[in-house]
């Protein structure tokens, strides 16, 4: 693939690889079947419970909690812009907090329509290329951004899981399901930042049937590689993206407020962090259906009724919808031939980078 025109770079490997052409066939029927995997599971769910019920709670709840959810997770999403711009220090790029806010939320709205939680973050790294003419930086920063999103969430429901009430999942406590799940992220992150681990990993990776993830794991490395002497922005990103995901917990906990349920937030800790990463995973449209089910599971355990269990679960989904609006309103307001043109400032440096 290409460099970028007038910017010599050339996009990490997981940029080239999402861009190539996909078989007509996979991208087709990657999205239907998706949707089919969302609808039958709210049909189970539905079939399951008491939708009057679920309706009922939801017609009650109580809108001033509501309210301060929708303000607090709009809230973190500009906390997360700020993560963000810090994160772009260590790149060299030099972007207007006030445009990162914009590019973020406009990655909100588009995330209530691509197929998973993370498509908005494919959003953010093309408004930020076009904004910079940076596609590679791009792209590294807004991995890193998720990368340490993740470590704060697995670290949190870790230490959280000591606290929270017993609860089992798959044959495991919440402790151990969590302890592991952040031993393996730790794992595979120090693999991408020793070189000489990488390169021994790697040379066994391409002997073993699993050769076809070398593409994805050296576009990592080297997003991981140009933050090497950058400690005191991980540093800072890193304790924003805590910051974050106690502002998650806190929705959810105005959300229990606004339903008249009762839950330790050690337990919200523990179940926040894991329904966000079981909405990661690419098997419905944007984790629809996958969230219902655990809330579910892991409320009810705690003695939640399955209907004001499902409730709460619709309920954050309202909050997030809400919040993600104004994301369409800026995508709307800029939307022309020069959409999210660069400013003055990054145009001139991208300028400057051609002559």
């Amino acid at each position: 693939m290409p460099s970028r025109p007038g910017t010599g770079e050339r996009p990490p490997a997981e940029v080239r690889a999402a861009v190539e052409p996909i078989p007509a066939t996979r991208r087709r029927t990657l999205p239907w079947i998706k949707l089919v995997v969302s609808v039958g599971l709210y049909a189970l769910i539905f079939y399951a419970t008491d939708v009057r019920t679920i309706v009922r709670h939801l017609a009650e709840a109580r809108l001033a909690y509501v309210a301060a959810a929708v303000l607090l997770y709009a809230a973190g999403q500009a906390l997360s812009a700020l993560r963000w711009h810090i994160l772009l220090r260590p790149l060299a790029l030099t972007v207007p907090y006030s445009r990162l806010v914009a590019f973020y939320f406009t990655g909100m709205f588009f995330n209530l329509f691509l197929p998973t939680i993370v498509g908005g973050d494919a959003v953010k790294a093309l408004l930020l290329a076009r904004e910079t003419g940076a596609t590679a930086r791009s792209a590294m920063s807004v991995f890193m951004e998720r990368n340490l999103g993740l470590f704060a969430l697995l670290a949190i429901a870790a230490v959280a899981a000591t606290l929270a009430p017993p609860v089992v999942v798959g044959g495991l406590t919440l402790t151990t399901l969590t302890l592991l799940l952040l031993a393996a992220f730790l794992a595979a992150n120090l693999v991408i930042a020793s070189p000489r681990a990488y390169h021994g990993i790697d040379r066994l990776v391409a002997l073993s049937p699993f050769a076809g993830i070398r593409m994805r794991a050296a576009s990592l490395y080297e997003a991981v590689a140009r933050y090497r002497s950058s400690i005191g922005a991980l540093f800072s990103a890193s304790v924003l993206s805590f910051v974050f995901q106690f502002v998650v917990v806190g929705v959810v906990f105005l959300n229990a407020r606004a339903l008249n349920l009762d839950v330790p937030v050690s337990a919200l800790a523990v179940f926040v962090p894991l329904i966000s990463l079981a909405g990661m995973i690419p098997v419905t449209v944007n984790g629809l259906g996958v969230r219902e089910a655990l809330y579910i599971l892991l409320f009810g355990q705690l003695g939640a009724p399955t209907e004001l269990a499902v409730s709460l679960a619709l309920l954050f989904l309202a909050v997030t919808i809400a919040a993600s609006l104004p994301g369409g309103l800026v995508y709307a307001l800029h939307r022309s031939p020069s959409s999210f043109a660069p400013s003055r400032s990054a145009a001139d440096e991208a300028a400057m980078r051609r002559s």
